[in-house]
């Protein structure tokens, strides 16, 4: 696969800040252009979605952020998460990774966290200005004692050591083509939208990766619920079927993965 075009096209490499998205939203308010990333090799606030704390400590990850200014409204913005999920997952696969993706923003090996993404926009007033994209991969060495037993390295989940530089370089080239599906497409190809033939869609790649059968906590309008996640409303809502087989959407809030749900059993055959 060719590397990316235009995402990493300017570089900024610091061996520690307090978070990659504080300092390529500070790039961005000064004019930084399309594709400028910020990599850091250690954060002291690095954070995720919901103001949720990510381990940065140094020698373990890929701390990468970027100033990227899609021609999109503010409300298509959320959902591209979805698309630069598949991104990361198609990267940690190629590093050999058997990686799944979990609603919206998460990837997983093994059922561990391996990677997570954290998408914030930058606007004046409904026009908007850039979109901060920050990913944070687990590639290798010990983690932290807080985090050994929900999430993994690409070192572990593939078997082999990782090549930083190279593992990079393919994490923006998947990245890029995928936003760029996206801003062309949107979720599902439609009136107003250019179809891209050689990628599925967004919606249609997002199934084809995600972690099948995982139970979650979530809220559904202002209700909590139980179920199992079984894919993709049309939006990119969740959707999650509970116990009575009823169907829910989840646009918004955390998603808890409360167990691995065992596979049904197949409906017997005719006697």
């Amino acid at each position: 696969m060719a590397g990316a075009g235009w995402l990493g096209r300017r570089r900024i490499e610091l061996a520690e800040c307090e978070s990659t998205n504080d300092e390529a939203a500070r790039l961005a308010r000064g004019g930084a252009e399309h594709g400028t990333i910020v990599i850091a090799h250690a954060q002291r606030a690095g954070r995720g979605q919901a103001g949720r704390t990510w381990a940065s400590p140094p020698g373990l990850g890929l701390y990468l952020s970027a100033v990227v200014r899609p021609p999109l409204p503010l409300e298509r913005v959320p959902p591209m998460t979805l698309a630069i999920g598949i991104g990361v997952c198609d990267a940690a696969r190629a590093a050999g990774a058997d990686a799944r993706l979990k609603w919206p923003n998460d990837v997983l090996a093994g059922g561990r966290k391996l990677a997570g993404i954290l998408v914030e926009a930058q606007s004046q007033g409904s026009r908007l200005d850039a979109v901060i994209v920050g990913i944070g991969v687990n590639l290798g060495g010990e983690l932290p004692p807080e985090l050994a037993g929900r999430a993994t390295t690409l070192a572990a989940a593939g078997g082999r050591p990782v090549d930083r530089a190279a593992f990079t370089d393919a994490l923006l080239a998947e990245v890029e083509r995928w936003i760029d599906r996206y801003v062309g497409a949107g979720l599902a190809p439609g009136p107003g939208l250019r179809s891209v033939p050689d990628l599925p869609s967004v919606i249609d790649a997002w199934h084809e990766r995600m972690a099948p059968g995982l139970s979650v906590r979530a809220i559904s309008g202002s209700r909590p619920l139980v179920g199992e996640a079984v894919g993709l409303a049309d939006d990119g809502a969740l959707l999650v079927r509970d116990a009575d087989g009823a169907l829910h959407r989840v646009r918004s809030g955390e998603v808890d993965v409360i167990g691995v749900m065992a596979p049904a059993e197949p409906a017997p055959g005719p006697c």
